[in-house]
């Protein structure tokens, strides 16, 4: 496009409300804008008179944290682009980034994975498979902390989706055409799927699954654990059937007890600042921004049983034991170091937009003794973010009730007074948590509130996800 032009000059207005936490993007502008997003205004200049080549662009953004008046005050007092004398020369690079550019160095770097690695065609990635956290698309019905409720909601997603079943095929029975005419036959599907949606969220891919007149059938073994945001494990009913995306997680956890470890970051475009999480269990798609997974190892399906196979490539292997000279490097320290480069605070900074626009890449560090350094950290990170219901309790923390006898058996004869409740826990500073109004915790540190994840420190997740949430539309 900018070849059509000889100049574009680019205001940027900011305002979006869904960037990460502290953003400085201020208000939007428009105030009927619902979906949030931000605004620029473009000036697209054809000037046959023009004596410089191809096209010139500029730009500038309107400011730092602006309230919505103060943008539209800035704009009526410029009156015209040339009412901003501060505007910067843009040149693009060569992967059509205008602003926020990517750095050349970071292209050197080795690939975490790749499609044509996932796909078997090269072997140049450190991982060989790779996949987005599941998608259920109807989480209030497949996740719930008591694995009771989490059967119950399977059961009666199940038995809604067979009365749909059962009454779509008795349809085909009696008017066998509207196989051989697509629209009609998802026209009924969709009629069909809105008498059977008590406890069941129909979605286009659930629709395809009932105009295929795929079967279930109700399986509490499919109930398994799930971390559905960092730091918060849940039962899942994880029937693929209403599972909306799998994506590859069956060859990275095909089974509920199948063992395994992913590094998971954000996926392509996430507008949050770079976090990583390692976990144990399947995690969702949420976990981290549209995360991406990258397991230890990955399993294939060899005479009907799960065969576990390593996830490091044999290419990446060599790579290191060459940089390094030290056949001794194993794959597992590999994964470490992965780990320990994805957690540097001077990595994420230098490459925070590369980090942004596509999947991390991990230089090689100066020699084996830094190798091994990063390894250790990202082993040390890996136990601390895998056992962290298992770890050693922070002594300062203390319990308070407002009872004067801590957990005396009067206190404890009513579950309402230490039980969690619709109304979410509070902070009151940055020490003490209110659980109810009858119980909190004092002495949380100050470092609790310096480690962020996904765009909320752990707390703040848990503080977000336990309670109790009563959702309406089951019945």
């Amino acid at each position: 496009m900018a070849e059509e032009f000889t100049s574009i000059y680019v205001l940027n207005l900011r305002g979006d409300a869904r960037a990460a936490r502290n953003n400085s993007e201020g208000e939007v502008v428009f105030e009927n804008n619902a979906t949030r997003q931000p605004v620029a205004i473009m000036f697209l200049i054809k000037n046959p008179d023009t004596k410089h080549e191809g096209c010139n662009i500029q730009y500038r953004e309107i400011g730092d944290s602006l309230k919505r008046e103060e943008k539209l005050r800035a704009l009526n007092e410029a009156v015209s682009i040339y009412g901003f004398s501060d505007w910067q020369t843009i040149t693009p690079d060569k992967q059509n980034d205008w602003i926020n550019q990517r750095s050349k160095a970071f292209a050197e770097f080795y690939p975490l994975g790749s499609d044509e690695a996932r796909a078997g065609r090269v072997d140049d990635t450190i991982f060989r498979v790779y996949s987005r956290g599941v998608n259920t698309g109807r989480s209030v019905y497949s996740y719930n902390f008591s694995r009771e409720t989490c059967k119950q909601n399977g059961l009666r997603m199940t038995q809604n989706y067979l009365a749909a079943l059962s009454e779509l095929e008795k349809n085909l029975r009696e008017n066998p055409e509207l196989t051989l005419n697509k629209k009609a036959l998802e026209a009924k599907v969709a009629e069909i799927a809105s008498r059977h949606s008590s406890g069941l969220k129909w979605d286009s891919d659930l629709k395809n699954n009932l105009r295929r007149l795929r079967k279930p059938q109700f399986n509490e073994d499919y109930i398994q654990k799930v971390v559905h945001r960092p730091f918060i494990k849940t039962n899942c009913y994880a029937d693929y059937t209403f599972i909306q995306r799998k994506y590859q997680m069956d060859k990275i956890f095909p089974e509920s007890d199948s063992e395994n470890r992913v590094i998971c970051v954000p996926g392509v475009g996430n507008k949050t600042p770079f976090s990583v999480l390692m976990t144990d269990t399947v995690p969702d798609l949420g976990f981290i921004s549209a995360c991406q997974c990258f397991p230890r190892w990955h399993y294939e399906i060899v005479d009907s049983e799960y065969e576990r196979r390593d996830n490091i490539s044999d290419t990446a292997l060599r790579a290191f034991h060459e940089r390094y000279q030290d056949p001794s490097i194993t794959k597992d320290a590999i994964f470490n170091y992965v780990y320990g480069i994805l957690h540097a605070s001077s990595y994420r900074k230098q490459f925070a937009n590369d980090l942004s626009k596509e999947l991390p890449r991990i230089p090689f560090v100066p020699n084996f003794h830094a190798f091994h350094t990063f390894a250790e950290a990202g082993e040390k990170l890996a136990k601390l973010h895998l056992n962290y219901e298992t770890g050693e309790e922070y002594e300062d923390i203390k319990v308070h009730t407002g009872t004067p006898n801590l957990f005396s058996q009067e206190f404890l004869e009513t579950p309402e007074n230490y039980q969690l409740r619709t109304k979410a826990m509070r902070f009151e500073g940055q020490q003490k948590l209110h659980i109810n109004d009858k119980i909190y915790i004092d002495g949380i540190p100050e470092a609790a509130h310096s480690y962020i994840v996904n765009d909320r420190t752990p707390l703040e997740w848990f503080i977000d996800r336990y309670k109790i949430v009563e959702d309406k539309g089951i019945t």
